[in-house]
């Protein structure tokens, strides 16, 4: 795989371990369909798939008009193709529903971490798209059997899976991520399915001072710093 590009603000909020391993995660499965990136930063989860899955219909969407403008450099940067929305998730429209919708969304809780710098806060806090919102939404939006993949943080998974039953989502697929060994989870990966009775499987957790050699060897990426 070539080495993707990706330009970033240097004083805003950037991708980080989270986006690649949501990747990754996602990458273990055969993508196809139309796909929608939600909340998508600079694009750089979606232009992963897109790179691997040549064949997907893939489309962008972020609130903040900085980001679009980031993705739509780093389409050019990295010649690959998609469609970007500038809108509110929430009040987003579309003429057809989405195969497979995937997400890093903003889940830190208020309070924690809070910065002065209002890029960073939206991208980062969930209370400007709270989950059940969003699960909601979702739900509108995909088609029948239809997958979703987003990370969050893993204090919240019982949470997680009140709302997903709630709109007829399963979980089907979950890994645990931890700094090391000696760490609780931080992160959970969840794949989850639209009126699909499959059982969960809890696949092996991440440990991440043993998983970073393992991450470059699948994909390659570089920020530019604006």
């Amino acid at each position: 795989m070539k080495e993707l590009v990706f330009k970033q603000y240097k004083n805003a909020y950037r991708y980080n371990s989270d986006s690649l391993i949501l990747s990754f995660f996602i990458l273990q499965d055969n993508i196809k369909g139309e796909i929608l990136d939600i909340g998508c930063g600079c694009g750089i989860i979606g232009m992963i798939i897109k790179e691997f899955f040549p064949n997907i219909s893939l489309n962008l969407l972020d609130i903040q008009k900085e980001n679009i403008n980031l993705c739509n450099d780093n389409l050019k940067l990295n010649d690959i193709k998609a469609n970007l929305f500038l809108d509110d998730f929430l009040n987003f429209k579309n003429e057809f529903k989405f195969d497979v919708l995937l997400s890093n969304p903003p889940f830190y809780r208020n309070g924690a971490f809070n910065s002065e710098n209002t890029h960073k806060n939206i991208s980062k806090f969930e209370k400007f798209l709270p989950f059940e919102d969003f699960i909601k939404k979702v739900n509108s939006i995909i088609k029948p059997n239809g997958t979703l993949y987003f990370c969050y943080e893993s204090l919240a998974f019982d949470r997680l899976c009140i709302i997903l039953k709630k709109y007829k989502f399963s979980i089907v697929k979950t890994c645990f991520v931890h700094t090391n060994k000696n760490k609780n989870s931080r992160l959970v990966l969840i794949k989850a399915t639209k009126s699909n009775k499959a059982l969960n499987c809890i696949i092996p957790p991440i440990f991440m001072d043993e998983f970073a050699e393992k991450l470059n060897n699948k994909f390659k990426v570089k920020s530019i710093d604006l």
